[in-house]
């Protein structure tokens, strides 16, 4: 059977119906062999589970929400953090590993990430011996391709990616490790979110393309663990709809916290992640037969903000002396999420008892 790219066509939207057949040929082949080998019973069994799983995952791709595939790759080495244009993100002053040379050893001995492929990204970790003490250092690297908006779609268009987090030695030893993926389309217009182990679970956003519109949501009863995987994903609604663009984020194959709403400047952003003292191996979806996601897109509940007028009203009846469009601007500024809203307002402005 001919192993054809299944994100051949229409331009860069999954062939459904190519996958369709490809997954039903798949369930009856196995079926075929469950009959002809008894003994074979419950392993075929799964197969099959597990070949109509995506079948079926193939099928609600028809209903409301398209995925987009991006050739993607890990490019960039970027010298300078994005949010702290003031700290510089380099193994050491002579920026020996970079962009043009993604794989080496860092000559300070400090440890710093490497581009194996377009995929994987390995952490040397520092040296440390009687002659040489070097430091863990953050790296920020940015994909090939932007996840950009459709200019002619009647669906909701997803862009999505998932990476693993691999820790290569005990987790009690790493003084300091952190990993943060995320989208960006400027300096000012990002969501990432923040895994950190001297630091909170957190989801950090700059929606209004503002200077010191930061927002943050704080992410509650998360455990992180050696291998998890984390997912950024990205909705454009139908050219004709009113509703908001998202980005949300995933955690082992389950979303967490809140969509953060864009504005209309959201018409292209790129994939990037920030790394330290640990690697991570990437899916940009490249072959969604062989390696699925482990996010079930096809569940994912589009995110339509129809409370919004509801919630700017209870806003404004709240705090009656801001403005409606000040109230408004604010609530956007914060991913649309009311309860961020009134905590920042409340602490302008408390209220008597």
């Amino acid at each position: 059977m001919e192993n054809k790219n299944v994100f051949e066509k229409p331009k860069d939207q999954i062939n459904v119906e190519e996958l369709k057949q490809t997954f039903q040929q798949m369930i009856d082949e196995i079926k075929n062999e469950n009959t002809k080998q008894n003994s074979m019973e419950e392993s075929t069994d799964k197969k099959v589970g597990e070949k109509t799983e995506v079948l079926k995952q193939i099928n609600n791709l028809n209903k409301e929400l398209c995925f987009i595939q991006v050739a993607n790759k890990w490019k960039e080495i970027k010298k300078k953090c994005s949010e702290n244009r003031w700290f510089m993100d380099y193994c050491c002053e002579a920026k020996c590993i970079n962009t043009e040379n993604p794989v080496g050893n860092c000559i300070k001995g400090n440890g710093f990430a490497n581009l194996i492929d377009d995929e994987n990204i390995e952490y040397i970790d520092a040296k440390r011996d009687d002659n040489c003490y070097g430091s863990d250092k953050s790296a920020t690297i940015y994909a090939e391709n932007l996840f950009t908006k459709p200019k002619d779609s009647s669906n909701y268009s997803l862009f999505y990616f998932e990476v693993k987090y691999i820790s290569k030695i005990k987790e009690d030893q790493i003084n300091y490790r952190k990993i943060n993926i995320g989208l960006e389309n400027s300096k000012n217009s990002y969501a990432r979110l923040d895994f950190e182990i001297h630091g909170s679970k957190n989801i950090r956003f700059n929606a209004q393309n503002q200077k010191n519109r930061d927002g943050c949501l704080r992410l509650k009863n998360i455990l992180w663990n050696n291998n998890d995987i984390f997912g950024c994903g990205l909705v454009y609604p139908p050219v004709a709809s009113n509703n908001f663009s998202y980005i949300f984020f995933t955690h082992n194959g389950k979303q967490i916290g809140n969509p953060i709403l864009l504005n209309k400047n959201c018409d292209g952003y790129k994939p990037y992640i920030r790394m330290q003292c640990c690697s991570v191996e990437t899916n940009f979806g490249k072959d969604l037969k062989t390696k699925p996601f482990v996010y079930d897109f096809s569940k994912h509940k589009v995110y339509k903000y129809s409370d919004f007028e509801k919630d700017l009203n209870e806003l404004i009846d709240m705090f009656p002396l801001i403005a409606k469009e000040g109230i408004k601007q604010i609530l956007l500024a914060s991913g649309g999420i009311k309860e961020n809203v009134e905590r920042k307002l409340l602490n302008i402005f408390p209220k008597n008892d």
